[in-house]
């Protein structure tokens, strides 16, 4: 029998019991330890097989009951969530990405959402979200132009509509960012500024060199290599700095200081991020990509700590930086950075797609990386459903649909799912991005 006439003959087995394996599918997995209840198993949808549920779709103004199962798979003790996609301008994970983010808001309690893009460039978003004035459009200027979008538009408008219907200052949501690229300057500038404010002169030996950081402006591409002279005299004064914060983190500390400190080693980690991402560009891409990813867990942590300290966060970002697993995508992840500051508090949902259509000018336009025969996309495409949730650790390790331990191709990459994520969003099908950065192809 083919694999689809196998789902549809499970689904016809399932509806005479539906009730008792809701009860079962429900489970508290790895993450959760709590009871869903009869609440719970009236309202989830219904099961295709044990761990894999049916989503109603996309669209962000749906009903959320559908993606009650969540509520237990990531429990209620993680306070930090990473909403993945398998590849950027795809609009239909970004709508999947808006309802997750209302579920969480609304069922969970999370209050804040970070973003893979410049930390300063996107300061703009905040004001519109907390304030509804302006446009949504302006609002996300700051942010990569693979993110701006209707849909990321979309998701600003509700942010700012929630706010205004919920003036509790602990009911409010927020926006912020956390990527290290591109702001070195800014970075240079600030360090400068505290380096005077501790009485140190930031154009003497040996921290004059941070002028040399300059080295490349904007955003890195695989193209970009740091000139060795710049790259070395940068590198130097970095540490430099690095030592005086080290041997002066009392003394600086202190007082009325601390919180000046501590943006200021936020900023010193951006910087290092981004200097080591440079240099180890081309010659050890493994260690340049880990760099950049250590520094956005830092960020990221770090930012909510000073602004948001009690807030529970959801993270955009590509599944290669959300995953749990550094083996997963080729280099350390900012996910597996978050699970080891953050144990038992940081679950992953990863995003993926049997067909995903793209609006990126120098990648391509519709559907990109299709993925082969056996693989995890195509396997879930057989129960010929629209949208799929599935528990990675049900029961334990795995779904009954894949094998424990088991290495399969997801996200056009080998790997063994239930190490990358927890849970996996499926979409059959996801619609391009309507882009605002460029013209749509």
């Amino acid at each position: 029998m083919s694999r689809l006439g196998c789902a549809r003959l499970r689904r016809l087995l399932l509806a005479a019991v539906s009730l008792a394996l809701v009860a079962l599918a429900v489970a508290p997995s790895a993450l959760a330890a709590q009871d869903p209840g009869p609440e719970l198993a009236a309202k989830v949808g219904f099961p295709v097989e044990p761990g894999v549920w049916r989503l109603d779709g996309i669209d962000p103004t749906l009903p959320l009951d559908d993606l009650e199962p969540l509520r237990t798979i990531i429990g209620s003790k993680v306070t930090v969530v990473g909403l993945g996609e398998s590849i950027h301008t795809s609009g239909g994970y970004y709508e999947a990405k808006h309802r997750l983010f209302r579920f969480l808001v609304e069922r969970m309690g999370f209050r804040a959402f970070a973003f893979e893009t410049p930390w300063l460039a996107a300061e703009t978003a905040e004001p519109y979200v907390q304030t509804c004035e302006g446009d949504p459009n302006v609002a996300s200027r700051g942010f990569f132009g693979v993110w701006r979008s209707t849909e990321l538009s979309a998701l600003l408008r509700w942010m700012c509509e929630w706010n205004a219907g919920h003036p509790n200052p602990k009911d409010r949501v927020h926006v912020f960012a956390f990527d290290i690229q591109g702001q070195a300057r800014p970075d240079v500038q600030a360090l400068q500024e505290f380096l005077v404010r501790v009485g140190r002169d930031p154009e003497a030996e040996p921290w004059a060199g941070l002028e040399r950081c300059f080295f490349v402006e904007g955003v890195f591409n695989f193209s970009l290599r740091a000139p060795e002279p710049e790259a070395t005299v940068c590198d130097a004064s970095v540490q430099a700095v690095e030592g005086l914060f080290a041997a002066n983190a009392r003394k600086f500390g202190r007082g009325a200081g601390k919180v000046e400190f501590e943006w200021a080693k936020l900023r010193l980690a951006g910087l290092r991020a981004w200097v080591d991402e440079m240099i180890y560009n081309n010659s050890d891409p493994q260690r340049s990509f880990g760099a950049r990813d250590r520094g956005m867990a830092t960020l990221l942590l770090g930012i909510r700590k000073l602004r948001y300290p009690k807030a529970k966060v959801a993270v955009w970002a590509h599944n290669g930086h959300i995953t749990r697993d550094p083996e997963a995508f080729n280099w350390p992840s900012m996910g597996s950075f978050l699970a080891a500051d953050l144990p038992g508090k940081y679950a992953v949902v990863g995003l993926v797609s049997h067909a995903a259509a793209i609006d990126w000018p120098p990648i391509g336009c519709g559907v990109h990386d299709t993925p082969g025969p056996g693989s995890v996309e195509e396997l879930l495409h057989g129960f010929g459903e629209p949208a799929l949730l599935v528990d990675l650790r049900f029961p334990g390790t795995s779904t009954p649909l894949l094998e424990p331990g088991r290495s399969y191709e997801l996200n056009n990459t080998d790997m063994v799912p239930a190490r990358a994520f927890d849970v996996l969003v499926f979409l059959d099908r996801s619609h391009k991005m309507t882009p605002l950065q460029w013209r749509p192809c």
